[in-house]
């Protein structure tokens, strides 16, 4: 039997380094565990959120966050606009 579906063939990219800023992602997520640790229906997100956290510490930990070109931001404020109500 033939198939018609054929594996994806991924392109070559060059490798580049990941410009990802580790604070600011724990920070966000730190937020969000807080909320969710708040609810019991939550609590398997909320430790999930946790282990995420623990790597992001290992990584800081060892190094690792330096040497993958994280930078800290440049910036001096932000704002948060509210959702709009779905209709």
């Amino acid at each position: 039997m033939l198939s018609i579906l054929h594996p994806l063939r991924r392109q070559s990219l060059p490798r580049q380094r990941a410009n990802i800023d580790l604070a600011s992602v724990r920070d966000t997520l730190l937020y969000i565990e807080s909320d969710l640790r708040m609810s019991p229906a939550h609590t398997r997100l909320s430790a999930a959120i946790k282990t995420a956290l623990a790597e992001i510490e290992r990584l800081d930990e060892s190094g690792d966050a330096a040497n993958a070109g994280a930078a800290e931001p440049k910036f001096t404020g932000a704002r948060f606009l509210p959702a709009r109500p779905r209709t």
